[in-house]
């Protein structure tokens, strides 16, 4: 009898020990909230065939070596190969550039594609990042966190590349409106850039957006026929915006 009252009485102080340390627990979670876990800075692939293979060709690509210049970013720069293709075979063709960009990619596909790409023998001489626009308007991340993506994969170039000349764009202007919720989004972004890059070694910010806007702030249909991509005029704007960029960060 007395060692069943003892074995009740030591369940009883471990039930109540259980208790306190859950109610410790929830004590402290409530004065600590959860730090929210950023995704634009965490590389992930993208589950779709054609991803793969357009990644299986710049494999292929880069390693055959002769690369001075790395194109990185989404579908805007993609389209150097479509839309732009004129505008690439006169000003980056010349410059033994690849074309990194990948339709739809936000931050952290960029940043996964980085890891899975052979590194070259002999580091490029520059490398051009315009990315995070897919984060944010249609995306799920806040201006901040896009922005830190877009650190992430200066830094993942950096990283790779020491000496590398990393120049990076602010986010291209989108829809027709400077009021437009997508373009305050934009705005907001590439406020951050400045101060979470400026301690990047060999890392250059440029915002050449104003270029494709009037004196009003409006987007017009002959530089981005959908609001988003540039036309040809519009490549080739970007192309020369960045040309002076380019000639320095291949000693040219």
């Amino acid at each position: 009898m007395m060692i069943r009252l003892r074995i009740l009485s030591l369940l009883a102080v471990i039930a109540i020990l259980s208790v306190l340390s859950t109610e410790r627990v929830e004590a402290q979670q409530q004065q600590k909230p959860a730090v929210e876990e950023n995704h634009a800075v965490t590389p992930q692939c993208r589950i779709v065939e054609w991803w793969f293979a357009r990644h299986a060709e710049k494999i292929g690509e880069m390693s055959k070596g002769e690369i001075d210049l790395l194109m990185v970013g989404d579908s805007i720069t993609h389209n150097f190969e479509s839309v732009g293709a004129k505008v690439w075979k006169e000003y980056f063709e010349p410059r033994k550039a690849i074309n990194l960009g990948f339709g739809g990619d936000r931050t952290q596909h960029v940043l996964w594609r980085l890891d899975h790409l052979p590194k070259l023998k002999e580091a490029p001489k520059g490398a051009v990042v315009l990315i995070g626009t897919n984060n944010i308007c249609w995306g799920s991340d806040t201006p901040k966190q896009a922005a830190e993506g877009v650190q992430a994969v200066a830094r993942k170039l950096q990283e790779l590349y020491p000496e590398t000349k990393i120049l990076v764009l602010g986010v291209f202007p989108r829809r027709r409106q400077l009021d437009h919720a997508h373009r305050k989004q934009i705005n907001e972004l590439n406020s951050y850039l400045p101060d979470l890059l400026k301690d990047l070694k060999n890392v250059t910010l440029l915002d050449i957006g104003p270029k494709f806007l009037d004196e009003k702030g409006f987007l017009s249909e002959e530089m981005m026929p959908d609001t988003t991509h540039p036309s040809e005029k519009g490549h080739e704007i970007w192309a020369k915006a960045i040309e002076p960029e380019l000639k320095k960060m291949l000693g040219q």
